[in-house]
């Protein structure tokens, strides 16, 4: 990747993608908003101010896709033209926030857009192990995979297809946490987080598992989403091989800081919270999930 010059002109355009990462706690989504904080924004304006263009019209700046307020990105995929790719990759990070990282870089074709490039997205939801059976979740993420109409549990936009191919649905634990590892095509808004409502209604033993199959099918009020901030999207695959991007390291300090925070918190809500925090979490889950079934 290089930028070429004459005496006379500004190095020509090149297209370039990058792989994102955030943290969404503090952020009003990603797609831009007026006096917002939001993903793009963020990315917009440290471009602007790297002169990596002027205008993120007329340097086609798009996403692969956008995430709800409070949702995490582990790859997030943008692409944009400019003619100072190298720039790009070393400085943009730099004026970025600690919240929101450029963690790979790719050269792309002339008119190359995440959105439309994107073979298949995978999101993770987040829970805590406790009140749940992992068995059953496992159960029930299995009637996801396929091709299914997915209205109950997602905002459907006016004139969008609800039908959604979803390519596999997992369950499985990591340190202490189960995960709900999802990939599909493509997803309707609020339909993971409606995915996680189910999974907890089945884990809870509020509905028996086969039970999404028939959710899934018969007509009924919209099923709610679950919190936003336990969701990670986890990658989008565009067919792209990145190339590593070093993080700022006063992202890094803060991404440190912000972990010990966590650990200690952990520590003090297991000290005050009893020993029996599972009998409390399912018939919390009962309480609050039952009357919809």
């Amino acid at each position: 990747m290089e930028e070429v010059a004459t005496a006379d002109t500004e190095p020509s355009p090149v297209r370039i993608a990058l792989s994102i990462s955030y943290i969404g706690r503090r952020f009003s989504g990603s797609q831009q908003q007026p006096d917002l904080r939001t993903v793009e924004g963020v990315l917009i304006d440290a471009c602007i101010r790297l002169g990596l263009f002027e205008d993120f019209r007329s340097a086609g700046f798009v996403s692969a896709g956008r995430t709800d307020a409070g949702v995490s990105a582990r790859r997030q995929v943008v692409a944009f033209t400019t003619p100072y790719p190298e720039r790009a990759v070393s400085s943009l990070n730099r004026l970025l926030p600690c919240d929101c990282q450029a963690t790979g870089w790719a050269a792309v074709p002339d008119g190359f857009n995440p959105r439309y490039r994107a073979a298949s997205r995978t999101y993770r939801y987040l829970f805590t192990a406790e009140g749940l059976d992992l068995h059953l979740m496992e159960e029930a993420a299995s009637w996801f995979i396929g091709l299914h109409d997915f209205r109950r549990i997602a905002r459907v936009e006016e004139g969008r297809d609800p039908l959604r191919h979803i390519l596999s649905a997992r369950i499985f634990t990591e340190d202490g946490l189960i995960v709900f590892e999802v990939s599909g095509e493509s997803f309707l808004w609020n339909m993971v987080r409606g995915m996680a409502t189910l999974l907890l209604a089945a884990g809870a033993c509020v509905i028996p598992p086969d039970r999404i199959s028939t959710l899934l099918t018969e007509a009924g009020p919209r099923i709610p989403a679950a919190p936003p901030e336990p969701l990670i999207l986890w990658d989008v695959d565009c067919g792209l091989t990145f190339n590593p991007l070093t993080r700022s390291e006063k992202a890094d300090q803060k991404l440190r800081n912000e972990a010990d925070r966590l650990q200690i918190r952990e520590k003090m809500v297991e000290w005050l919270g009893g020993n029996r925090r599972d009998l409390l979490r399912k018939e919390e889950i009962h309480n609050e999930l039952g009357h919809l079934f």
